[in-house]
């Protein structure tokens, strides 16, 4: 059915209602149809048309009164709670999104691309850490979003899930092509520390973690990951920061909006890195002063998340080459030992100073005891799962280092290739990513491939360039709406 202008005039009385008889027929028919590719769950079958000016706001009406029919539907369906926004026909949806600022201009076949497995709206980029191995090649920058702009985003779905019945709109549960889990976080940060992360609004007041994060649950729906490397023990304002979520997030109904709580720990720190090169060149007063910058750091980071280190969403991600790397002895599991035995006696030093004194997180040395048992299975777990994207290259060639590695320059043809023929549903795991200028980006971790997609926010300047981003394989609208059923 097109709707138009005149089927309106026709069937709506003096009252403004629509035909009694018409609505009954419309009332009777079969909102839903089986498809081929999922034959457990069900496709909304009715019909919508964006049409322009006074249509275009009459269509919406119809829509959302047929999404209504869809959500009792939905509510009696036994499989109900499996069947995702993917499931929907967008092109019987659209409309739908009329009147929501932040998708101005944009499809529902635009926004359901978008939606799935939205894995990052990058609130800040840039990172002054330089860590060797960063697969982001993050460096210093001060872009930010603004909280009016996150705002937008938020209050958008916000309002785009309640027209849709609160439909999980982001790929929960959702498996790429070979049956892989994607990921059911969507991060505040893409090449950001989160301790650096609090956007302000106009008139300069400041929104830090505890506040994005909140904001992201309650209107995405989406848990979010906090993740950071450390920060300078004299930087007070960090240093108060930090202390602020160990103790906000310590508590159950605000770590449940986090679906990890993260400290990075590995070899690969500036500090770290600068200390093994003085070492190198015969000064080891610097390397041992470097070094001990490096693992102070840990330890203080460590000593101020004490209120969460029972918390199993709390990890120590500590990261460094395996036995099979040549070269690499500053960088393997040993070095990773050494620096980790270095932290956790420091740790065990400030938790004996408290407990002689404030006795802010322990009273007893049994506690001591307990919290370094507890770090030393969070620390000793490391991971040599590294790839050569971002800096890793030109680290490796540094140190002369030589160790196998995920290589994913060499699939980005065929990637680029799958992608522009199968349209969303191409066979490699696909990401999202929302630049803080609202470009949409399709991404992989190691790859960029930018779209046509750009929300409608109102800072629309220039960001940082994303690492490994493919200018060369644009993905136009034409490739991302390709195909409309999911085929499995």
């Amino acid at each position: 059915m097109r709707i138009t202008a005149n089927y309106y005039y026709k069937n709506i009385n003096s009252n403004n209602n629509v035909n009694a008889n018409n609505r009954a027929q419309k009332l009777e028919r079969n909102y839903f149809s089986t498809t081929a590719s999922q034959q457990n769950s069900y496709t909304v079958a009715f019909k919508g048309n964006l049409i322009k000016n006074l249509t275009e706001y009459l269509n919406f009406l119809e829509v959302k009164r047929y999404a209504k029919i869809v959500n009792k539907e939905l509510a009696k369906n036994p499989n109900g709670d499996k069947i995702l926004f993917r499931n929907l026909s967008m092109e019987t949806m659209e409309g739908i999104q009329y009147g929501i600022e932040v998708f101005k201009g944009l499809s529902m076949k635009d926004i359901q691309y978008m939606s799935e497995n939205l894995h990052v709206i990058a609130v800040r980029r840039g990172c002054k850490n330089m860590c060797g191995y960063c697969y982001a090649d993050a460096k210093p920058s001060n872009r930010e979003m603004s909280w009016e702009d996150f705002k937008l985003i938020t209050d958008g779905y916000k309002k785009l899930r309640k027209r849709l019945g609160n439909l999980p709109l982001f790929g929960e549960n959702m498996t790429s092509g070979n049956g892989t889990l994607l990921y059911r976080s969507t991060e505040l940060f893409y090449d950001s520390d989160c301790i650096d992360i609090a956007i302000k609004d106009k008139k300069g007041n400041i929104y830090d973690f505890t506040k994005l994060s909140s904001e992201l649950y309650n209107s995405l729906g989406r848990r979010t990951v906090f993740d950071t490397s450390g920060w300078d023990p004299n930087n007070k304002k960090l240093q108060e920061r930090a202390e602020k979520y160990a103790e906000y997030f310590s508590k159950p109904e605000n770590m449940d909006q986090l679906n990890a709580f993260n400290l990075s720990f590995n070899c690969f720190n500036a500090s770290y890195i600068a200390a093994v090169k003085a070492l190198k060149n015969g000064d080891k007063e610097k390397y041992l002063r470097l070094k001990n910058k490096f693992t102070d750091r840990i330890a203080n980071a460590l000593y101020t998340f004490t209120p969460l280190a029972k918390d199993k969403k709390f990890n120590v991600m500590s990261r460094s080459f395996g036995d099979n790397a040549k070269n690499a002895q500053y960088f393997d599991f040993s070095a990773m030992f050494e620096l980790g035995t270095d932290v956790l006696n420091k740790l065990a030093k400030m938790y004996y100073a408290d407990l002689k004194g404030e006795q802010k997180y322990v009273k007893s040395k049994a506690e001591i005891n307990n919290l370094i048992d507890l770090y030393f299975s969070k620390i000793y777990r490391f991971d040599a799962n590294l790839n050569s994207s971002g800096r890793m290259g030109k680290f490796m060639q540094d140190f002369k280092i030589k160790a196998p590695m995920q290589n994913h320059t060499e699939s980005t043809v065929i990637m680029a290739q799958d992608l522009k023929t199968n349209g969303r549903y191409h066979s490699y795991i696909a990401m999202r990513l929302i630049d803080t200028d609202g470009k949409v980006y399709h991404m992989d971790y190691a790859r960029f491939f930018p779209t046509e997609i750009q929300l409608n926010l109102k800072n629309k300047s220039k960001t940082p360039k994303l690492a490994n981003l493919r200018e060369d394989y644009p993905i136009s609208k034409e490739d991302i709406n390709r195909k409309e059923i999911l085929s499995t």
